[in-house]
């Protein structure tokens, strides 16, 4: 659903919802075409979430120059090995 983009974006913060039409994963087609309506000028940081869950790869390159993992730790410590 959109809305953490509009939670997001009543924030005065550039969002942009992606779906990813069943897909498990973003790709670089995405992003480029998500990245269209933003004023790239303004931005220091670009953030990518990836679509959520373990299962599918975020190992796609979607021309980003860091990944980051963030995590509950409600969830275990075990969470990133799996």
């Amino acid at each position: 659903s959109s809305y953490d983009a509009e939670r997001i974006q009543k924030k005065g913060v550039q969002a942009v919802q992606i779906n990813t039409d069943g897909a498990c994963h973003l790709d670089g087609n995405m992003i480029q075409q998500a990245l269209i309506p933003l004023d790239l000028h303004s931005l220091d940081l670009l953030i990518i979430e990836n679509v959520g869950n373990l299962v599918c790869p975020a190992e796609f390159n979607l021309g980003e120059h860091d990944k980051v993992m963030i995590l509950s730790v409600a969830e275990g410590d075990d969470k990133p090995l799996k």
